[in-house]
């Protein structure tokens, strides 16, 4: 490789990895001391990965989770290293390689300077933020879309046999988290995009076959493991659950618009660190989030937008490409546009979302065919990351449960417009001498203003609960449960052949590697003792003082973590 022609690449490359690892390493150092404790799902993970590191602690019913993450946490398990730190280290990998992934996509229309600004951009949005050092599987899914379309493009424009690459790693990021499948579309869109789809087909039929090999060979492998260890494909439910148009519409009435409502939050918020953002509580009267207000890199970051979606249709029907494109035959494809658009507005909620996806298709699919002609750089790939963009967002509209993490594989997409935007302003002013320094000091300069907020706001905010609670033992609940776990586990060395119950049985389940399950819903009832008594508990673990009488004493205490004992003298 030629040092000098690929230098603008390596120094942005190494300064993206620097930055991106130095903002892992300081959110890792609050996770670390908070652990994963008001973040329950992750135990779920991490019961699995002890299962699959060869510990029968049962938990059957999450055994059916997004296996990738924990199996990969396994590894590390049976090498020693059992502890939450691991599933977070392990997950926030994947935000470098994210980032990384990123800029490769941006180059693939941008510039050095340019494709930086983008990567750092998305890495630095608050969503992603929140999510980078919790142990979940979203960062994970995010990051094996984006590398899954960067090698579809490449197979479309260097060389078919990145399908080999291409196909295996949709497959991954399906057993990561379910919603990478919908790169499928973003993949099977590209063979309709070529001029002559049949032709491209049969003159590349070896490698996509080979490719679709891989990938079916990749999924062989996990349903193997699955099948070997009894285990359903539980996670693929969710995907049921939002396919079927009959469930949703015995649901309660689909919030379509929550996502769009909080998107200004999405881009920047003045407090979210380390991650006070609360699902649903967006007030839009006074645009602010219970966690903070959008931040002004937010009204930045929209502003660009707005201007770039301007100076995009501005060129896209300039007065040269209106006349190329009225000698094309219009009737027909704006006609296909309109119905397919009209028949998916009027369908949408009310049919499956394959559905809903091929009516959108189709209608996209039309548009693109004449708008093709114009002349305008790119806009091939500036199509495929829109039709990208609203597969995933008809997706997360469609399910009625509405996370704002559910909307982190989107984000990508943003940030590329923002790219895209940036890009088109500069050209704007292409004639001022002083445009070359600009189109440097100026995506240099919004990415130190986005690196300022967050150290500031690392620095002069407190850790806080997703429900932006700072309770006083924050910093400490993860560490008292592991302190009473520990003790139980010196004092009593038959524990694994003892009833226990707990109120966070998941987290529990984790520290002594036994299935315990939770009460925490029941465990302040009147008859709760009576219920131990009756089932021969032995210990109970509460996470704050619970009114629980005889024959069961306090045992141990650490913090607010109670360790409670069946005393058969009393």
């Amino acid at each position: 490789m030629n040092f000098n022609e690929h230098k603008k690449d390596l120094i942005a490359i190494s300064s993206l990895l620097i930055i991106v690892i130095a903002i892992t390493l300081l959110l890792f150092n609050i996770d670390g001391k908070a652990g994963v404790y008001y973040v329950r799902d992750v135990f779920f993970y991490l019961n699995n990965a002890l299962f699959y590191a060869g510990y029968d602690i049962g938990l059957v019913n999450t055994r059916g989770l997004s296996p990738l993450i924990p199996m990969i946490t396994s590894i590390f398990f049976r090498m020693g290293f059992i502890s939450d730190y691991t599933i977070i280290a392990v997950s926030s990998s994947f935000y470098i390689f994210a980032a990384l992934g990123m800029y490769l996509l941006l180059r693939l229309r941008f510039d050095e300077v340019l494709s930086f600004t983008g990567s750092m951009i998305l890495s630095t949005f608050p969503l992603v933020i929140v999510w980078i050092t919790k142990g979940m599987i979203d960062i994970p899914g995010m990051c094996l879309s984006i590398w899954a379309i960067y090698f579809m493009i490449l197979a479309f424009r260097k060389n078919t046999k990145f399908l080999y690459i291409a196909f295996p790693l949709i497959i991954l990021g399906f057993f990561a988290r379910y919603t990478v499948l919908l790169t499928v579309p973003a993949l099977l869109i590209q063979f309709l995009l070529v001029d002559d789809p049949i032709n491209y087909i049969k003159t590349n039929i070896k490698d996509i076959i080979i490719g679709m090999g891989a990938g079916a060979l990749v999924f062989a492998i996990f349903i193997g493991i699955y099948s070997y260890l009894n285990i359903g494909l539980f996670f693929v439910s969710q995907g049921n659950d939002i396919t079927n148009s009959t469930y949703n519409a015995l649901v309660t009435p689909n919030n379509v618009y929550y996502y769009i409502k909080n998107f200004l939050i999405y881009l920047g918020t003045s407090n979210f660190i380390p991650y006070s953002l609360k699902p649903g509580a967006f007030i839009v009267e006074e645009m602010r989030w219970v966690g903070g207000y959008p931040s002004i890199i937010s009204y930045i970051l929209t502003a660009i937008l707005f201007v770039g979606i301007i100076l995009y249709f501005t060129k896209l029907f300039s007065r040269k490409n209106r006349e190329i494109l009225k000698n094309e035959n219009k009737k027909l494809k704006l006609a296909i546009f309109i119905i397919g658009l009209i028949v998916f507005l009027i369908t949408y909620l009310n049919v499956s979302i394959v559905l809903s996806i091929a009516f959108i298709s189709i209608s996209l699919l039309a548009l693109y065919k004449w708008l093709i002609k114009a002349e305008m750089d790119d806009f091939n790939l500036d199509s495929i990351m829109f039709y990208w963009m609203v597969i995933n967002f008809i997706f997360i509209t469609y399910y009625h449960v509405k996370v704002d993490r559910y909307f982190m594989p989107i984000l990508p997409v943003i940030a590329y417009f923002v790219t895209l935007s940036l890009s088109l302003i500069f050209d704007k002013f292409k004639e001022n001498k002083h445009m070359d320094k600009i189109k440097i000091v100026v995506p240099i300069g919004l990415i130190c203003i986005i690196l300022l907020s967050i150290g500031i706001a690392t620095v002069s905010n407190s850790p806080h609960t997703f429900d932006n609670q700072m309770h006083p033992n924050f910093m400490t609940a993860a560490n008292e449960e592991k302190a009473v776990g520990a003790w139980l586990v010196e004092h009593d060395p038959d524990y694994l052949n003892k009833t226990i119950w707990a109120d966070r049985g998941g987290d529990m389940s984790f520290i002594l590697k036994k299935q315990i399950p939770s009460y925490e819903k029941t465990s302040d009832a009147a008859n709760f003792t009576d219920e131990m008594v009756k089932n021969k508990v032995t210990y109970f673990i509460s996470k704050d003082n619970k009114t629980i009488g005889e024959p069961y004493v306090k045992l141990y205490q650490n913090g607010e973590v109670y360790l409670y004992y069946y005393d058969k003298g009393k």
